[in-house]
């Protein structure tokens, strides 16, 4: 990042508006320059203290208020400035500083500043500081003391079978929940700021010496190359690091559960975790990694392996079902048993529309109904459910508007969609699923398999973090599909990491 800091200046008698970019190192930090940039906030506490009641050693202690725990300060660190013996000895400021850094103030996380924008980032960031004027110098210590939510259960993603921590928006309490599961001495934590306003921190966390270096090297050149105002939400970060911006599917796998994400760290994958945000990213994410669940390696594998299948299963299902129902409706007739012909032929003998236009019809008012339920509250989200498929459904079939099957349809690809544990696939599906129908209706089971065949093409295209998207399936000597892919083998079967990630450390047993 070139500049700490940007601001525009207020309209006064001493400025005309100018644009001021303060640089790490380019202003001394004095009272002036931080009353300067911090301004008049009502938040932001100046006070003037003497060193043991000496007027001759003043120092300004800066903070924001309501981010710090003032008991901590007045206790750890004014008390001892005050009353402590040993500063009524000193002759200068550099005693003053030298006492400190040797532990007189009874505070373990503080630190010397000699650069203006880094005293800033602290204040900022939850720090009281003692600014030494005729220094040019500051001590921050960490008195962070702002409310913060509790360590919940996963609300997105349900823990039937392991632990029922989930991330909140406070980046150190989610680090300190890696550290809780990661005990190993080589787990990197680093950190960087993304955003000129925002200031955000992103930690990058991986494990030396068993992450591929080139994928920790890229995932750091991605993040400082993001330039925006602001990190608000989870989109302001994987917008910019992803391959391939115009594609529906996610490449960039997200998470709210600590086990999901440290198991991954030690698979070889890089976790991003943002402050502010109760979700983690993982990369690189191929995409039979969104049809993974925690559970899977706490059921005997069989199970396991059944699950995999039935969400593979569904994942087409949710994908060709209502475009595979339009083309052998409309075009290939002779494909369908006699006896469910019949039958589909009295269903849809009074409506005046043709299978297309309910087909379509019943998907956007099936998308709007997901997306009402979804927005509104609790309560009234599933009253909404409840009747939009009962009541307008029903209603809809009486009066000749739809197809029974076709809202069959419609209904089972719905439940497909809802076994894929994944939302950010299940959405590229949604996508997908329209197109898939509109080419069915133009060409039949022709135009679905040209439209499957662009699919295939389009996801083949993509690499995240230099691994093949559709790796393992279709990379490799094949054994990794077998392994841990579209079944899970027992774990004493699964020695080695996955090849795509080309961890340093290949062996996981």
């Amino acid at each position: 990042m070139k500049h700490f800091w940007t601001r525009k200046k207020p309209a006064g008698p001493d400025s005309e508006g100018l644009l001021i970019e303060f640089e790490d190192n380019n202003r001394d930090i004095t009272e002036e320059n931080v009353k300067t940039i911090l301004a008049d906030s009502s938040d932001i506490i100046y006070q003037e203290h003497y060193i043991n009641g000496n007027r001759n050693l003043p120092v300004m202690v800066v903070y924001v208020d309501g981010m710090i725990d003032l008991k901590l300060v007045n206790n750890d660190i004014l008390k001892p400035l005050t009353q402590e013996k040993s500063f009524g000895e000193v002759k200068g400021f550099q005693d003053v500083i030298s006492l400190i850094e040797q532990g007189t103030v009874y505070h373990a996380a503080r630190k010397i500043r000699t650069s203006l924008g880094e005293l800033l980032s602290d204040i900022l960031n939850g720090s009281a500081a003692l600014v030494f004027e005729k220094e040019k110098r500051a001590v921050t210590f960490d008195a962070k003391g702002f409310e913060k939510r509790a360590i919940t259960e996963p609300t997105n993603e349900n823990a039937v079978k392991g632990p029922k921590d989930a991330f909140v928006e406070v980046l150190r309490v989610n680090t300190s929940m890696v550290r809780l599961k990661i005990h190993t001495p080589y787990l990197r934590i680093k950190e960087t700021i993304v955003g000129r306003q925002s200031r955000t921190n992103v930690a990058v966390i991986y494990i030396e010496n068993l992450t591929n270096a080139n994928i920790v090297k890229e995932v750091f050149e991605r993040l400082d190359a993001i330039d925006v105002d602001a990190v608000m939400a989870a989109g302001y970060i994987e917008e910019f690091i992803v391959d391939k911006r115009r594609s529906p599917f996610p490449q960039v796998l997200n998470t709210e559960r600590a086990d999901k994400f440290c198991d991954n760290i030690i698979e070889g994958r890089v976790g991003i975790l943002i402050d502010g945000m109760p979700i983690a990213y993982i990369v690189p994410a191929d995409i039979t990694l969104f049809f993974q669940a925690p559970e899977d390696y706490a059921y005997h594998y069989l199970i396991s392996s059944f699950i995999r299948l039935l969400r593979y299963g569904s994942f087409f299902i949710a994908l060709f079902l209502p475009a595979f129902y339009v083309s052998i409706t409309t075009f290939h007739q002779e494909m369908i048993p006699t006896v469910l012909a019949v039958s589909i032929i009295k269903s849809k003998i009074d409506v005046p529309f043709p299978t297309i236009t309910s087909m379509v019809g019943i998907m956007v008012a099936f998308e709007m109904l997901l997306e009402a339920g979804i927005r509104l509250p609790r309560a009234v989200g599933q009253a909404v459910s409840i009747i939009g498929a009962l009541v307008v459904g029903q209603a809809a079939v009486q009066a000749k508007l739809l197809s029974p099957v076709a809202v069959i349809v419609i209904a089972v690809t719905g439940i497909a969609g809802f076994v894929i544990p994944n939302q950010d696939l299940n959405n590229g599906v949604r996508i997908f699923r329209m197109i898939f129908t509109l080419c069915a209706s133009v060409a039949g089971l022709y135009g679905l398999a040209l439209a499957y065949i662009m699919l295939v093409y389009h996801l083949s295209s993509i690499e995240t973090f230099g691994v093949p998207y559709l790796a393992p399936l279709f990379a490799g000597d094949g054994k990794e599909s077998v392994k841990d892919t579209l079944i899970r083998m027992p774990l004493p079967f699964m020695k080695n990491r996955p090849q795509n990630l080309k961890a340093e450390n290949k062996k996981r047993q």
